[in-house]
């Protein structure tokens, strides 16, 4: 066998090996014919064995979630707004990492970006020696955003996913489909005076907060080490049915969660 023709064999057996999943420490594929393996022991020798491959040291497996989160609408000027318009285009998420500066995610006044904002070891891009099997994902609202402010966002506001440098492109919609199942729940148009106490209950969320009220994939989204990925949310200028400018009355942010198991080659 020439050295291609086993460079592909080896090639498959590794990929086979990873499909086996995270359960697989120290399992081995052995490139000894069987017929050799029981004429060694039949004869009471002890083999030799040859691997193909290994699946190696698989390390420690964590459920967590990986987030990032944006500010609506971009301010270049300071970091007060009484109401402004969202400019249409594309926002990217998961685009910067830890330390990067708060102005890649809306937050011209924050120096850089802190696990408030993000757990994204480096923007855009899986860190060697970990990987991902992520089932769930949700869109969530800061608790203090206005209702009128989440209503417009979740009525002008599309999703999709890229990865690899956009070589994969899943158009998910728009991102009302994507419940977040967390926040508060549900709202009033004013506040409501109770036993001559003034209580403002005007709030909302992107769905009711139950973790179970988020969606979830039959099959996991595998992102392996070193993969580029990131989402998008596209924004839209007007609103869809009075043709409107979309203004926000205040600062919103939107976070986009994945929720499923961490895998990092550092043993636990």
């Amino acid at each position: 066998m020439n050295l291609s023709q086993y460079s592909k064999r080896r090639g498959a057996a590794e990929a086979f090996l990873r499909t086996l999943g995270p359960g697989i420490s120290g399992c081995s594929l052995i490139e000894n014919p069987t017929e050799d393996l029981i004429h060694d022991i039949s004869r009471g020798r002890k083999p030799r064995l040859h691997k193909m491959a290994d699946a190696g040291v698989v390390g420690r497996v964590e459920q967590n979630y990986l987030y990032y989160t944006r500010r609506f609408p971009q301010n270049t000027t300071n970091n007060t707004i009484g109401s402004g318009a969202v400019t249409a285009g594309d926002y990217l998420f998961f685009t910067n990492g830890i330390g990067d500066q708060g102005s890649a995610a809306g937050y011209f006044s924050l120096a850089n970006l802190t696990l408030q904002q993000t757990n994204m070891a480096s923007g855009g891009k899986i860190p060697t020696g970990r990987g991902y099997q992520l089932y769930e994902i949700g869109i969530t609202f800061n608790s203090g955003a206005a209702p009128g402010d989440i209503t417009q966002c979740l009525d002008t506001m599309n999703l999709r996913y890229e990865k690899q440098n956009s070589s994969l492109v899943v158009q998910h919609g728009p991102i009302k489909f994507w419940p977040g199942g967390m926040g508060i729940y549900g709202f009033a148009s004013a506040a409501t005076t109770v036993a001559a106490t003034t209580i403002d209950v005007r709030a909302a969320s992107n769905g009711m907060p139950a973790l179970a009220n988020v969606r979830k994939w039959r099959e996991p989204r595998v992102l392996s080490s070193n993969e580029q990925f990131q989402y998008v949310i596209n924004a839209a200028a007007n609103t869809p049915n009075s043709n409107t400018a979309v203004a926000l009355t205040a600062f919103v942010e939107i976070t986009i969660w994945l929720f499923g198991n961490c895998i990092d080659r550092i043993p636990g």
